[in-house]
C-alpha cells in the first residue's frame, strides 16, 4: 500500500496557536514530513512561528530548512530570534548551513554566528572562503577519516563514534598524520576484511578526487561518470578538506540546469516567481533591449528590400515561417552543444568534427522542411516559384546558417572561457532571424522577374 504524505490545514493551524491550543498544534505538525513542515512554515506569520519554534526541536526545523532553497530558507531563519536561529543552524549540515548564511544580511548573519557554538561557527566560516558554485563551496568538512597504518577493528571503533557526526560513512579516506589523502576504504571492504589487518593493507591507493577550486559541476560530472556515493575535496598540497556527496550532487545538477535555462533565456539566475517586480524587471529589462536592438537589425534588413516586397506582399506571408523555423533549428543545435560542453562530451578542439555532424543534421531538416514548405506555397498561393525561393531560402537557413551558429557560437564562448549558455541561445535566435530574412529577400530580389 502506497503512503500518502501528510498535511495540515495552515489556516486551522494559525487559529490554534491564536488560541492558545498549543498540544493540538503539537499533534497536527508532528506527523508531518520535512518538506511539509518547510511548506507550512513559510505560511505562518513571525508571531506564529515564535509560538510554533517552541513546540518543535531546533533538529526538527533544520530539517525542514535543508528541504528549502538558500534563499527561502534564509527568509524563514531570519524570522526567528537570533539564538534559535543560531541553534537551527548547528544542527544543520554545514553546507547546508553555510549556503543559508550566504543569503543572509551581511549584519544578521555575523549576529547569528556570533550565537552558535565557536566550532560549528568556525566551520561555516572556513567554508565560505570558498566560492558557492565551486568544490569547496558545495564540500561538508563532516566525514569519517582513519590512518593507514591502524588495524581493521580498530577503525570500526573509530567509525562508531564519528558516525553520529558524518554526513556519510560509505567510504573511510585514509590520510596520513598531516591529513594528506593516500586511500579510501569502502564500509563494505572493511567488514569483510580481517579485523587484524592494517588498514594500508585493504585500502585502495587510486582515489578520485577534486581539488576544492574547481567548479561544482566538474565534482558532479566526477560522481556521475563513475557512480560514486562521495567524492573526496582537497587542496593544492593534497590535503583533505571535505567530501561532496551524492545528494549535493543533485543540488548541483539542478541548479546547473536551472542557471542554463535562465541564462538562455535572459533571466537573471537568483530570480524566482515569488522574486520582487522590480528585481525582475531590472533583471530581464536589459536582455530585452538587448533583444530589440537586434530585431531592429532585422528589421533594416527587410527595409532594404522594400521594393521587392512591394512588387510581390506575398513573399511577407512566409517570413515568420522561414524565421521562426530556422530559430528553433538552431536553438536545438546550440542546446545540444552547450549541453555537451557542460558535460565534457565534447571540446572547443572538435568544434569541426561537431559542426560536420551538425551540417548533416542540418541537411536532413532543411531538405524535409524546404521541400514542405516550398509545396504549401506552391500550392496555397499557386506559384511554383514562390515555392522555390520560400523552401530554398528554409532549406539554406536550416541546412547551413541555424547549424554553423548553433555550433560555432558555443564552442567559441568557451574557448573564450565565456559561458555559453548565458548569450549562446540568444545570439543564435537573432541570427537566424536576420539571415533568414536575408536570404528570403535576397532570393526574392533575384528572382522576382518570375515571381512577378
Amino acid at each position: 500500500m502506497r503512503l500518502q504524505p501528510v498535511y495540515v490545514d495552515v489556516r486551522s493551524l494559525r487559529q490554534m496557536l491564536a488560541d492558545g491550543r498549543l498540544h493540538d498544534a503539537e499533534v497536527a505538525v508532528s506527523m508531518l514530513s520535512p518538506a511539509v513542515l518547510a511548506d507550512v512554515l513559510l505560511q505562518l506569520e513571525p508571531i506564529d512561528l515564535a509560538r510554533l519554534q517552541s513546540l518543535l526541536a531546533p533538529g526538527r526545523l533544520a530539517d525542514a530548512l535543508a528541504e528549502l532553497h538558500a534563499s527561502e530558507a534564509a527568509r524563514l531563519i531570519s524570522r526567528f530570534s537570533r539564538a534559535i536561529a543560531a541553534d537551527i543552524l548547528e544542527d544543520m549540515q554545514p553546507d547546508d548551513a553555510t549556503d543559508v548564511v550566504e543569503e543572509l544580511q551581511r549584519n544578521d548573519a555575523e549576529e547569528i554566528l556570533g550565537e552558535m557554538e565557536s566550532a560549528e561557527a568556525q566551520e561555516i566560516r572556513e567554508l565560505m572562503t570558498y566560492a558557492p558554485d565551486t568544490a569547496g563551496g558545495r564540500m561538508t568538512p563532516e566525514f569519517v577519516s582513519v590512518l593507514p597504518h591502524v588495524t581493521v577493528a580498530a577503525a570500526m571503533r573509530l567509525i562508531r563514534n564519528q558516525a553520529p557526526n558524518a554526513e556519510t560513512i560509505y567510504y573511510i579516506y585514509v590520510t596520513e598524520p598531516d591529513d594528506r589523502l593516500v586511500g579510501v576504504v569502502s564500509m563494505r571492504d572493511l567488514v569483510v576484511a580481517d579485523p587484524q589487518a592494517r588498514i594500508g593493507a585493504v585500502m585502495r591507493r587510486e582515489v578520485f578526487h577534486v581539488r576544492a577550486d574547481v567548479d561544482q559541476e566538474a565534482a558532479a560530472q566526477l560522481l556521475t561518470e563513475h557512480e560514486l556515493l562521495a567524492v573526496p575535496v582537497v587542496d593544492d598540497g593534497g590535503r583533505l578538506l571535505g567530501v561532496i556527496t551524492v545528494d549535493d550532487v543533485l543540488d548541483v545538477v539542478q541548479e546547473e540546469a536551472t542557471e542554463d535555462m535562465y541564462r538562455m533565456a535572459g533571466i537573471g539566475v537568483k530570480e524566482r516567481a515569488t522574486s520582487p517586480m522590480l528585481e525582475s524587471a531590472r533583471r530581464r529589462v536589459p536582455w530585452l533591449a538587448f533583444n530589440m536592438a537586434w530585431s531592429l537589425g532585422s528589421a533594416l534588413i527587410v527595409s532594404m528590400f522594400q521594393g521587392t516586397i512591394e512588387k510581390a506582399a506575398v513573399l511577407a506571408v512566409f517570413m515568420p515561417v522561414i524565421a521562426g523555423q530556422a530559430g528553433n533549428a538552431g536553438i536545438q543545435t546550440a542546446t545540444i552543444v552547450i549541453r555537451s560542453l557542460a558535460l565534457g562530451d565534447v571540446t572547443p578542439r572538435e568544434t569541426m568534427q561537431v559542426l560536420l555532424r551538425e551540417w548533416g543534421v542540418g541537411l536532413i531538416k532543411g531538405t524535409t522542411f524546404g521541400i514542405a514548405l516550398g509545396v504549401i506555397a506552391w500550392l496555397w498561393k499557386g506559384s511554383a516559384m514562390l515555392g522555390v525561393v520560400a523552401g530554398g531560402a528554409l532549406f539554406l537557413n536550416i541546412a547551413f546558417v541555424a547549424s554553423t551558429t548553433g555550433v560555432l557560437l558555443p564552442m567559441t564562448l568557451r574557448r573564450i572561457g565565456v559561458d555559453p549558455a548565458t548569450i549562446a541561445g540568444v545570439f543564435d535566435t537573432m541570427l537566424s532571424d536576420l539571415m533568414g530574412n536575408l536570404i528570403y529577400l535576397g532570393l526574392a530580389t533575384w528572382l522576382i522577374f518570375w515571381l512577378l
